[in-house]
């Protein structure tokens, strides 16, 4: 079976004045993600050192909602992710995400490293690795230009996206009304907010990298059957 391994850790951590509040945080919120997407995780998310994470889960379309929702709640602490997608070598500790291996944490880790390497000046936070050269490179490029959009946002605009996740919405169609009133602003001031920030595209391309995923795992397993 194919999987994908998330690795994931805080940037710049050990510069933080308040390290083991953060750490005490990225706890708390590992077992709140746990509970909250049990039904795609395979191996739970699992604090590996203080200031990384890593988890195995089987592929969904869900899963750059949900690393949404773990930069949002750790922010202004920034996180950057490795997605390796892969078989397993080794049992599946379904405890917790330490002592398993296999290609698909192989990839995520080269991914992480990627980013180290190369981030864009700072604006990429995630990258993809996978046996397929022109599905890794469709993926990351749809990632680093969602990423390019989010590293222009205001506090403002950036508001409208953790508005959207606390909803559970994370895509492009949602009611404009619903969440101006939920922000406390008229729906004209809204929208002019909306445009301005390119929440759309870039939820549009998170939709469309965790869809070229999915189709490749599928046409992987078909094969393999």
């Amino acid at each position: 079976m194919i999987y994908t391994a998330v690795i994931g850790d805080l940037i710049d951590s050990k510069k933080l004045e308040k390290r083991e509040e953060v750490q005490e945080q990225l706890l708390n919120l590992m077992k709140k993600i746990n509970r909250k997407y049990h039904s795609v995780i395979v191996s739970p998310f699992t604090v590996t050192t203080g200031d990384e994470f890593q988890a195995l889960l089987t592929p969904c379309h869900s899963i750059f909602q949900l690393i949404d929702e773990i930069t949002a709640a750790l922010d202004p602490v920034e996180v950057r992710f490795g997605l390796g997608i892969g078989r397993m070598s080794t049992p599946i500790n379904k405890e917790q995400s330490i002592g398993s291996d296999g290609p698909a944490f192989w990839l995520a880790r080269a991914a992480i490293d990627s980013i180290h390497d190369k981030n864009d000046y700072g604006t990429s936070h995630i990258a993809l690795h996978c046996d397929s050269p022109l599905v890794q490179s469709t993926v990351n490029s749809l990632l680093s230009s969602g990423d390019f959009i989010k590293s222009k946002w205001t506090a403002n605009q950036a508001a409208i996206l953790r508005t959207l996740l606390a909803k559970g919405i994370y895509q492009e169609q949602f009611e404009h009304q619903k969440i101006a009133e939920t922000l406390g602003i008229k729906p004209s001031g809204f929208t002019k907010r909306l445009k301005a920030s390119g929440l759309k595209h870039y939820l549009r391309s998170r939709n469309a990298a965790a869809a070229v995923i999915l189709n490749t795992v599928q046409n992987k397993e078909d094969n393999h059957a």
